[in-house]
């Protein structure tokens, strides 16, 4: 079997972790190098990873999180931070972000020009810089969760939150950062039913 699909088919929303087993560092590191490696759009990278391993810090969390186990039973939490305050054009970040590629100059312009007119035409008008940001944490997510299957790694995203809670009890400057989703990571305190999914054919159309 494919590699990824066999870490794929190990994955699932893991609801009860058990909390005596904690993740090496060397795995960890693996994943949140996944996280690093991963794509976003224009490659802006506007995202922040924080890894909560402190129990008492979690344990003031949980609340925040609908009371979920997931929090203070996994090895670790990773809380995803989007940063919608670089998404603007005419911020330094992305004129920054743009030249670190060794591009000619006129190059480079041309680039910002097509990211202004892109997030004016075809983002704003439609959402905010949160919510896009945030589509770029969910590829990261997504790395995430896949890589540590590869390992052996259980996970849970949530979404079950309340955002200003979460903010303010990790302390986010909120002019730079939001939180856009959060992953629970560990092992799994017990076997897990098999995974229910619509058939293939009903959600892949060919063209």
């Amino acid at each position: 079997m494919n590699p990824v699909i066999k870490a794929l088919n190990f994955r699932h929303a893991c609801k009860q972790f058990d909390p005596k087993k904690k993740i090496p560092k060397e795995i960890l590191d693996v994943i949140l190098t996944a996280a690093h490696l991963s794509p976003s759009s224009f490659g802006l990278e506007a995202w922040k990873f924080l890894v909560i391993s402190s129990e008492k810090v979690r344990k003031i969390l949980r609340p925040a999180c609908w009371n979920q186990p997931q929090i203070t039973d996994a090895s670790q939490v990773i809380v995803i931070l989007s940063k919608p305050s670089v998404a603007d054009p005419s911020h330094d970040y992305i004129k920054s972000n743009f030249k670190r590629r060794d591009l000619p100059e006129d190059l480079t312009k041309a680039y910002i020009e097509k990211y202004k007119h892109h997030m004016e035409t075809e983002v704003f008008p439609k959402m905010s810089a949160y919510a896009w940001c945030s589509k770029q944490c969910y590829i990261a997510l997504a790395n995430i969760m896949t890589t540590a299957a590869s390992e052996g790694i259980d996970s849970c995203p949530i979404e079950g939150f309340e955002k200003e809670w979460v903010e303010k009890v990790l302390n986010i400057d909120t002019d730079q950062y939001e939180v856009a989703v959060v992953v629970a990571l560990g092992y799994r305190a017990k076997e897990q039913p098999p995974r229910k999914r619509h058939p293939l054919e009903n959600i892949v159309e060919y063209r």
